[in-house]
């Protein structure tokens, strides 16, 4: 049926993608000097060609994980929304506006499949690219610190050592719970409990902050160009001290530097 508002058909456009990227947009100005070509050769093990669905190409990966970590996106979810509307972000994923962005599913299961030890290669390498520009300097000045960060586990999902404690506390709670009577406010350290859902977590408190299951990032940087070079995640008990030295070791040995000094 023809009326007056019925649809004329309109001529396909193309559009240019990159048109709508500022030049001095800070992506344009990382993607000039990004380099990710050496992740394919990394992560090449973890792929199987010809067989299933096409995979999302590990530099699509990375790269929307560099968009999270500049722009602070810390859900998956949200981050696959935001590459899916913002047209800068699209770009510098190299996807184009036909291409589907991947499911926040699959960047859990490339996290997965990657694992531990493909991150730290990266990462790895990430430093020596930064060394060969100069950034990192021979010998060197290194700075470390120790920052808490708060484990996804809340302290209700701390649970006894030993099984009849563990047995007492449960049955206190349900009394509390059933306004049966109050029960006397139990002690919790780490020595005699455990989170049931991570039990990686450990308590840890900062001065004006509350006590809470924590873990503890000890970075070490180049003192004088702020590349970070090293991580090491422990628990949050762990003293700053402790993996200290064999930090400073393994940093040494890996790039090949002489440390003249450390803070």
């Amino acid at each position: 049926m023809q009326g007056r508002h019925a649809f004329e058909p309109t001529s396909r456009k193309t559009i240019d993608l990159e048109s709508f990227v500022a030049e001095d947009h800070y992506l344009r100005k990382v993607d000039r000097v990004l380099e990710l070509s050496f992740v394919v050769e990394l992560t090449a093990e973890c792929y199987s060609s010809g067989q299933g669905r096409p995979s999302i190409a590990p530099e699509i990966y990375f790269r929307m994980l560099l968009v999270s970590y500049i722009y602070g996106i810390s859900s998956d979810r949200r981050l696959c929304e935001e590459v899916r509307y913002n047209l800068a972000y699209r770009w510098f994923c190299h996807l184009s506006l036909e291409d589907a962005v991947p499911d926040h599913s699959s960047l859990s299961r490339i996290r997965d499949r990657f694992g531990e030890e493909i991150f730290e290669k990266v990462f790895s390498q990430i430093v020596v690219l930064c060394k060969q520009k100069g950034l990192l300097g021979d010998p060197c000045r290194v700075m470390t610190d120790a920052t808490l960060i708060a484990a996804d586990a809340s302290l209700n999902s701390l649970v006894n050592n030993d099984p009849k404690e563990a047995k007492k506390e449960a049955e206190a709670q349900r009394q509390d719970r059933g306004m049966i009577g109050p029960s006397q406010q139990r002690r919790v350290t780490n020595q005699t409990h455990c989170s049931r859902t991570d039990p990686d977590a450990t308590l840890a408190q900062k001065k004006g902050t509350p006590r809470q299951l924590k873990y503890k990032v000890h970075q070490s940087i180049d003192a004088d160009s702020r590349v970070i070079l090293d991580t090491e995640v422990t628990t949050g008990a762990r003293h700053d001290n402790q993996p200290y030295l064999a930090q400073l070791e393994r940093l040494a040995e890996t790039y090949n530097i002489n440390i003249t000094e450390a803070i």
